[in-house]
């Protein structure tokens, strides 16, 4: 906040005014682009693993790539691009993988 003190004698059409409306809400959209795994810890019983990724934005939206079944080497190649629109300004942005 900021206070401006003016001479009586300008008169209130003399004084400038300053535009303090919201920003209006502009729509943008974070990619996120998964390639490929290296090193995916063998999980299952039988030395295999289900390869796949996860990704919240704000905690609201979850995407997943697709899953990669028994995987045995630890390697996993998807080539996906996750999309999340959102409307800016806004808060907070977390993005978890």
């Amino acid at each position: 906040m900021w206070a401006e003190m003016n001479e009586l004698s300008m008169g209130n059409e003399n004084c400038p005014t300053w535009d303090i409306t919201k920003k209006p809400l502009e729509e943008y959209e974070v990619r996120v682009i998964v390639w490929d795994t290296e090193d995916l810890e063998m999980m299952d019983a039988e030395g295999t693993t289900d390869g796949f990724v996860r990704c919240f934005f704000d905690s609201e939206d979850r995407k997943d790539t697709d899953t990669h079944f028994r995987n045995q080497d630890g390697k996993c190649s998807w080539n996906y691009r996750l999309l999340f629109p959102f409307n800016y300004p806004c808060k907070n942005y977390k993005l978890t993988v």
